[in-house]
C-alpha cells in the first residue's frame, strides 16, 4: 500500500493533508479510489491513441469481468469484491471521464456543467462517503456536492491547463471564447474571463455550502478530515479571487502555511460550532433538479430512505 499512499501524497496534496485523519482502513480505501480515479484520468488527459479503447474496456470490465479483462480494473477491484463502492458510481465516474476524450470539449450551459461535475466527481462523492462507513443514505447528497464544489474549483484553477488540450468548461452562455480565444487573451477577453470565473466561484461555493450542512452525517472520526478537505480545497478557489483572477497567471495551490491556518480554523468550528454534529434533513434539492434522472443519484439515492 506504500506505492499507493506516495501516489495520494505526490498528486492530491490537499487531500493527503487531511486523509491523515481517517483511520488506517479509510485512508487505505480512499488510496486505492484515488489511484483508480488518477489511473482512468491520465488516459484520457495524455496522447493515447487509443483512450477511448482503453476506457471502454474499464468501463466493460466493471460491467462483466468474466468477459472482459483490464489491468487497471486491479486497482478498484478489491473495493469492488468487498461491496465497499457501488459499480453503477464506478461506470458513471468512466462515463464522465469519457467525455474528456473529445477532440474538443465546450459546454453550453449551467446544466450542462453541472450535469459534467456530477459524473467525473459527484459519483466519486457518493463512493468516498461509503468507504468512509456512512450509514445514513441521506448523507449522499452532501457528499455529490461536496464533488461538484471540488470539481468547480478545478476548472478554475485549471482554465489554462485545459486550454491547452482545446478544452473550455465554462458554459457558452457565460462566455462564448474558445481554448484558442483564452490563450491569446487581450484586455476584454481578460474581463470577460474573470467575470465567468467569478460566476463559476460563486456556483462553486453554493455547493461547499450544502456540503458542510452534510458534514454531520459522517462517522466521527471521519467528519473531522472530510471537513478540513473541504476547507482546504475551497481555499483554491478563494485565493484565486483574491489574487485578482490568477488562474490566468498561474496554477494555484494551497502552501503548508495555509493548510495549518486551515486547519487551526476547522478544530475551532469543530469543537465550538455544533451545527457541525447536527444532521439537517433539508437538502436544497434544486442543485440537483438538472442532473440526469437516470443517475444513480436520482435513480437510487434519492429513492432511499
Amino acid at each position: 500500500m506504500k506505492v499507493k499512499k506516495n501516489v495520494l501524497k505526490k498528486k492530491a496534496k490537499s487531500f493527503y493533508f487531511a486523509s491523515i485523519f481517517l483511520s488506517r482502513d479509510c485512508f487505505t480505501n480512499c488510496s486505492q479510489l484515488y489511484n483508480f480515479c488518477r489511473i482512468v484520468d491520465d488516459i484520457a488527459d495524455n496522447n493515447y491513441k487509443n483512450k477511448k479503447f482503453l476506457l471502454k474496456n474499464i468501463y466493460n470490465s466493471i460491467t462483466n469481468p468474466d468477459s472482459f479483462k483490464s489491468k487497471y480494473v486491479s486497482e478498484i477491484k478489491p473495493l469492488i469484491k468487498s461491496n465497499i463502492i457501488n459499480k453503477a458510481c464506478l461506470k458513471e465516474l468512466i462515463h464522465g471521464v469519457m467525455l474528456d476524450t473529445k477532440k474538443k470539449i465546450s459546454i453550453s450551459d449551467k446544466s450542462e456543467l453541472i450535469n459534467y461535475a456530477y459524473y467525473v466527481a459527484g459519483t466519486v462523492g457518493i463512493m468516498m462517503a461509503k468507504i468512509l462507513n456512512t450509514q445514513n443514505k441521506y448523507a449522499y447528497r452532501y457528499a455529490v456536492d461536496l464533488g461538484i464544489a471540488m470539481q468547480l474549483t478545478n476548472i478554475m484553477r485549471d482554465i489554462i491547463e485545459d486550454a491547452n488540450m482545446d478544452r473550455v468548461y465554462y458554459p457558452k452562455v457565460w462566455i462564448k471564447l474558445t481554448s484558442k480565444n483564452i490563450l491569446h487573451n487581450n484586455s476584454n477577453t481578460i474581463k470577460n474571463i474573470n467575470r465567468a470565473t467569478e460566476k463559476l466561484f460563486e456556483l462553486s461555493e453554493t455547493y461547499y455550502k450544502s456540503a458542510f450542512k452534510g458534514i454531520a452525517f459522517l462517522p466521527f472520526r471521519s467528519r473531522f478530515a472530510i471537513l478540513l478537505a473541504l476547507f482546504v480545497y475551497r481555499q483554491i478557489g478563494r485565493k484565486i479571487i483574491k489574487n485578482s483572477f490568477s488562474n490566468l497567471k498561474k496554477r494555484e495551490i494551497v502552501s503548508l502555511y495555509e493548510k495549518i491556518l486551515c486547519l487551526l480554523k476547522v478544530f475551532f468550528i469543530f469543537i465550538f460550532n455544533f451545527n457541525t454534529h447536527f444532521k439537517k434533513y433539508h437538502h436544497d434539492r434544486n442543485l440537483h433538479d438538472t442532473i440526469n434522472s437516470k443517475t444513480f443519484l436520482k435513480s437510487i439515492i434519492y429513492e432511499q430512505k
